[in-house]
């Protein structure tokens, strides 16, 4: 007897370009881990009906209210955006398949119908014509780049989403004419950047530097932004500009006098205050390393302060590894920010 049920497939859009692009090998780790990403973001809340390249098949019987099913739509958009950001600050190879992964976007189709299942040598399979609808779904005449697709079938009241709704009616190859409802995934993209648009202050730091530089404050926001600049002053081996991601206003790849490379993203900017957050990415060890620079008038020069937050990537060691980590840091800042103060004075010894 065929069972009742709810049909999710979320479909990773510009895969097949991005392949051409950068070639197999890379192209399919990055995939993998990102198709990963929405394995664990869904933590077997719906059951895993298949993964077909680009796209992961989820179903559940009965009905998920709109609601709920929206809300698992955007944890998993969330997941899955935040980790192209992660990747692409982790491109420590000069290939460039990791810092494209903004090239890549997330759309989903929701449809529900009746299903029964077939075992394929030791894999069970989902068939029915409702199930052949969900994936013919798949290749619409939606023009945003990110959306859901929600059909009648599913629901038919567009409030119930809370994403901006408009009602299509599409015919397609073997099913015939489709009413759907497209939402668009904007809102949620904007919730994501603004909540990585930050600004850390002294109480949220777990690291905070001020220096004082007898310098124009123009002239140190100058140093610190202009990449010709900030290669002299950093004494860095080279630093190459890359597309910035959605949600970043400069993205650039440097190379450290040791030859280690890292990866630093400006996420938020004020130029009224000077002041600006930036994401960098440099050690696996730590994650969410979160700068925020300002520069202040003080007399005919400028006081800088830097506040920067961290976490240690694996919670377990944490209590060992964030003691040694704060010193480290605030050795190599107070390095950094004396070469800022050397080179802005005028006084830079080669």
């Amino acid at each position: 007897m065929a069972t009742e049920g709810t049909f999710l497939l979320a479909d990773i859009g510009g895969y097949t370009s991005f392949l051409r692009g950068v070639g197999i090998e890379h192209g399919k780790e990055i995939t993998e881990d990102l198709l990963n990403t929405i394995l664990r973001c869904n933590r077997e809340r719906w059951q895993l009906a298949n993964v077909e390249g680009d796209c992961i098949f989820f179903y559940r019987e009965g009905l998920e209210p709109p609601t709920e099913l929206v809300g698992h739509i955007r944890e998993i958009y969330k997941d899955f955006s935040q980790r192209t950001i992660d990747i692409a600050g982790r491109a420590a190879c000069p290939c460039g398949a990791c810092t494209r992964t903004g090239d890549l976007s997330l759309k989903f189709v929701v449809h529900a119908g009746e299903f029964e299942t077939q075992k394929i040598g030791n894999r069970t399979e989902l068939v029915g014509p409702d199930v052949v609808v969900a994936h013919r779904l798949l290749k619409n005449s939606v023009t945003l780049d990110e959306y859901v697709i929600a059909t009648d079938a599913y629901a038919t009241d567009p409030e119930a989403f809370g994403l901006p709704a408009q009602a299509v009616s599409e015919s397609f190859d073997g099913v015939g004419e489709v009413s759907y409802q497209q939402l668009d995934l904007q809102p949620v993209r904007e919730e994501l950047e603004a909540a990585n648009r930050v600004f850390i202050t002294k109480e949220q730091a777990t690291l905070s530097i001020e220096i004082d530089i007898e310098a124009p404050p123009e002239r140190v926001w100058k140093a610190l932004n202009d990449p010709t600049e900030y290669v002299v002053w950093e004494r860095l081996k080279e630093t190459k500009k890359l597309p910035p991601l959605p949600g970043t206003s400069e993205m650039h790849r440097c190379i450290g006098p040791d030859g280690s490379a890292f990866v630093i993203m400006t996420v938020a900017e004020d130029q009224e205050r000077l002041r600006m957050t930036q994401k960098v990415f440099f050690s696996r060890i730590v994650k969410d390393i979160y700068t925020t620079t300002e520069v202040t008038p003080m007399g005919t020069g400028s006081h800088v302060t830097c506040h920067t937050t961290s976490r240690v990537a694996v919670p377990l060691v944490a209590p060992i590894l964030e003691p040694l980590l704060r010193l480290n840091g605030r050795r190599q800042m107070t390095a950094h920010f004396n070469h800022l103060k050397e080179y802005c004075e005028g006084r830079l010894n080669d």
